[in-house]
């Protein structure tokens, strides 16, 4: 029998799907969340409040030989961190880095891009990034949707042009506005939904 399962804060399809035994892509695929799908396009970004369907689990036979050991891996674990920086307008290219998620730590330099791409567990919800002498606390699965006052303040924070995202409303209309000119659209200040659909694309989720 399918379950509805209520959307709460720093939640996303994978942590929901993880803790109910569940692959990623067999929730967010399935039919009963459709509507979900329309409306939230990324099983990354969901909003507190919204409603996942969580499907029946399915039976499946695999042939193996016997006395021997075998290793069955549930899709979409682990789950893909991508995160790329920006300095100045360009990337942070070649920039060694040192990320840490619970007791695992990643280290490595970003590539031509200024991406940082790796494996982390599905659940998890805080993450420490040292990059450049400077170090960050990342919350993780906390984006709201771009159609939210939320979610569009966070990706103008994120990609430069609010110094934070709880600024007034002349710094928004300010930063919305820089964003605008910056991507071919009239820079009015006002958020249509031409400027969310960009500043979704933009930011990369």
């Amino acid at each position: 029998m399918t379950r509805k399962y209520t959307v709460r804060e720093g939640d996303c399809v994978s942590s929901i799907a993880h803790a109910h035994g569940l692959s990623p892509q067999h929730v967010w695929e399935a039919p009963e969340n459709e509507p979900l799908r329309r409306e939230r396009t990324s099983p990354h970004v969901l909003k507190p409040g919204d409603e996942v369907v969580l499907p029946d689990k399915t039976e499946r036979w695999v042939p193996c030989a016997t006395g021997r050991t075998h290793t069955f891996r549930l899709k979409g674990i682990p789950e893909r961190f991508r995160l790329r920086l920006h300095e100045d307008g360009g990337p942070r290219a070649r920039v060694p880095y040192r990320l840490v998620i619970g007791d695992v730590t990643h280290e490595g330099e970003t590539d031509d891009k200024g991406l940082i791409e790796c494996a982390i567990p599905p659940g998890a919800r805080e993450a420490r990034l040292e990059v450049g002498g400077e170090e960050y606390t990342l919350s993780l699965g906390t984006l709201q949707p771009v159609s939210t006052d939320e979610g569009l303040r966070a990706r103008l924070a994120n990609l430069g042009y609010l110094e934070d995202d709880s600024g007034g409303d002349e710094a928004l209309t300010q930063a919305v506005t820089r964003f605008q000119a910056e991507h071919g659209l009239m820079p009015n200040g006002t958020v249509d939904e031409t400027t969310r659909e960009k500043l979704r694309e933009a930011h990369g989720v």
